[in-house]
């Protein structure tokens, strides 16, 4: 006999085997071939992707996974600075020096990676350009102390 869950849920899944692993920035439960749907999406906005929205019983398997410890999901990326796109990580681009992490955006690609990135170089030469012409000392690398710049 297979359950369905419903608008209420008077469905008992205590003492059934859950099975809870993070996928991608969500959750994916499985409540077992005897429930119907049997597979959930929950968001970290405390959202299942199926009818019942914030309602569903998939939201509550979560909350105890994660206070049993369970591992957490990483925090989605920001949108694209460029165009407000969904951007998805891209590990050909981080940084080797700068530490920033690369990513492509949905719409725009590496293209607005790149913009982006530019932006904040442009940015950092005009501070800096900013600070010299201010008589203020801008802060020099040991090696650029060094060879006298």
């Amino acid at each position: 006999m297979q359950d369905t869950l419903t608008q209420k849920p008077g469905i008992d899944l205590a003492g059934r085997p859950t099975r809870i692993r993070v996928i991608g920035y969500t959750y994916l439960v499985d409540f077992g071939p005897s429930t119907q749907p049997r597979f959930h999406t929950v968001n970290k906005l405390r959202s299942c992707t199926c009818p019942l929205k914030e309602t569903c019983p998939a939201i509550e398997a979560v909350a105890e996974y994660l206070r049993n410890g369970g591992q957490r999901a990483p925090d989605p990326m920001p949108p694209c600075p460029i165009c407000g796109a969904e951007i998805v990580r891209d590990r050909k681009w981080d940084g080797k020096y700068t530490k920033e992490l690369g990513w492509r955006c949905t719409a725009g690609g590496l293209r607005h990676f790149l913009e982006a990135k530019a932006e904040r170089i442009k940015e950092a030469l005009r501070q800096q350009s900013a600070c010299q012409k201010s008589g203020k000392l801008a802060a020099v690398s040991e090696h650029e102390s060094a060879a006298g710049r």
